[in-house]
């Protein structure tokens, strides 16, 4: 990732010359092509501010390289609504200002700009997180809630910077918990694995890897605490919005509790392994005939398509070769899975692993759940603070100080619902204080930030101004203290520009270690 970040800064590429000859061959109209054009200049101008405040965020390179992939390879006309029209009166009624038709690469907008043209490009591009087959009960709240964390989080740099201020509008958050989720996940484990999780459509055991790194970095208990309220969360999202989704949970709950009932009947249990076993092979066995056979193929391929509506219709062979290669994976995993269940430790694994899974839907109580979002959420930033603090005590170096100081300021302004955000969440402030003390004594030790008092709890009441400070970049920021009257007085600076000024209440002259009406620079 850093070797990446060094590649880009010398990188002569001309984006805007490219999407211009793109556009041009793709035969957008002068309305679409000046839109296009119009969000990548705002995109490049915004970058450089949005990574300053951002620092953990996907080089500049790589993020406009993916929207031209996108506008190439998915997109292959953009049509302006007219805002009296039909169709702008059924999106309305939909409560939509975009579509996407991804047979035909289309996409309609209404009210148009540039955050929702960027906000439909990503939608068109329609990508999709795998989960492994194990993973059933999460597997759909989980990609879901990543695919939409990942969407939110690629909308930042024009949807909250300007190229001058640092703002974030709620409203224009779509989903605020997934956002807040996935920002935990990027904090925690950097911007280079969650990139490849959800960029990367291998089947790899990603829940897997980040299990493993978690607990590497931070502990098996917080490790575990942080995922499975990660679930509980995304699964809530999930059947707040899909009906559907919920009966499928009401239905894999009855299943596990089956599952189990069986497994303590070991004899029942083993005899429908083996049935599990022929039942598979013989799956297998008919997909073998099928993709060997040309004429097979053919006819599979039009009785499937007989099956599906146009959206789902297959486009040519080759995707139902793929399509019968995943389902006999999925067999063959099955067959497998049946296999090694026969062994003593893989039986008592197994039964773990379904006692834990029914656990953690019991808990939720999918009928009556809407009360636990909000305490699953506290819980997890406390597994989240706590997870910092961690990282905070192993910090040895002064830059890696001064990105956790840009990292903190950030988390502060994340919101944790569509009113509140985390500096204002009054079940986190004990904990967010005490991490903040202990960021200031690390950065007071590696000689990071300037003593202004001689007593720490004046310093405190001063420094915390950087965790609430929206200046762009930190180390331009100074500070003023003055005197008016019986009053004393913290300015604070942009460089020159004055900002604002916050009355002091507990500072004394005689513990001040810094010159009175002089402008001091805060991070050094």
């Amino acid at each position: 990732m850093e070797k990446e970040k060094i590649f880009s800064k010398f990188s002569s590429r001309d984006y805007n010359s490219e999407l211009e000859e793109l556009v041009e061959q793709k035969k957008y109209d002068e309305m679409a092509k000046n839109l296009l054009l119009s969000m990548l200049y705002k995109i490049e101008t915004n970058y450089k501010d949005y990574e300053i405040v951002k620092r953990v965020s996907e080089n500049k390179n790589s993020y406009i390289e993916e929207i031209i992939k996108i506008v190439d390879n998915k997109c292959d006309k953009i049509v302006m609504v007219k805002e009296d029209s039909e169709e702008a009166e059924e999106m309305e009624k939909r409560g939509t200002k975009y579509l996407v038709d991804y047979l035909t690469k289309t996409i309609s907008l209404v009210h148009p700009n540039e955050k929702l043209l960027l906000y439909s490009l990503y939608k068109i591009n329609n990508k999709q997180i795998y989960l492994e087959e194990k993973y059933n009960l999460i597997r759909n709240a989980l990609s879901n809630l990543l695919n939409v964390g990942e969407t939110i989080n690629k909308m930042e740099v024009i949807r909250d910077f300007t190229g001058w201020t640092w703002d974030i509008t709620p409203s224009e958050i779509p989903e605020v918990t997934s956002n807040l989720i996935y920002q935990n996940l990027l904090y925690l484990l950097g911007e280079e694995i969650i990139r490849m999780w959800t960029k990367d459509n291998i089947s790899i055991d990603y829940i897997k890897i980040i299990q493993q790194e978690l607990e590497k970095l931070y502990g098996k208990e917080i490790a575990t605490n942080i995922l499975k309220l990660i679930y509980k969360i995304s699964i809530i999202i999930c059947i707040e919005k899909n009906s559907r989704e919920k009966e499928r949970l009401r239905q894999e709950q009855e299943d596990l509790m089956e599952e189990l009932n069986k497994m303590n009947n070991k004899e029942e249990f083993l005899a429908s392994l083996s049935e599990i076993r022929k039942e598979q092979n013989k799956i297998i066995k008919q997909i073998d005939k099928i993709m060997n056979d040309k004429k097979l193929l053919e006819l599979e391929f039009k009785k499937r398509n007989n099956k599906k509506n146009k959206y789902n219709e297959l486009v040519n062979i080759n995707q139902l070769i793929e399509i019968l290669n995943k389902e006999r994976k999925k067999a063959w995993n099955q067959m497998e899975e049946a296999k090694k269940l026969l062994e003593p430790s893989q039986f008592v694994n197994k039964k773990q692993e379904l006692e834990s899974q029914l656990a953690l839907i019991e808990d939720i109580n999918i009928e009556n759940y809407k009360k636990r979002k909000y305490k699953y959420v506290i819980e997890l930033q406390n597994n989240f603070i706590q997870a910092l603090t961690i990282k905070l005590k192993k910090i040895t170096q002064k830059e890696d100080v001064i990105n956790f100081i840009y990292n903190l300021r950030y988390y502060n302004y994340i919101y944790q619902n569509e009113n509140t955000q985390i500096k204002d969440t009054k079940e986190l402030q004990e904990q967010l204080e005490q991490l903040q003390r202990l960021l200031i004594e690390k950065a007071y030790e590696l000689k990071c930030i300037t003593l202004i008092s001689k007593d720490f709890e004046e310093n405190f009441f001063i420094l915390k101004q950087i965790f609430l400070s929206k200046i762009i970049y930190l180390e331009g920021m100074h500070i003023k203290i003055k005197f008016n009257k019986a009053k004393m007085l913290l300015e604070i600076y942009d460089k020159e520009l004055f900002e604002k000024s916050i009355e002091i209440p507990i500072v004394s002259k005689a513990n001040l270690n810094v010159k009175i009406d002089k402008k001091i620079k805060l991070i050094l």
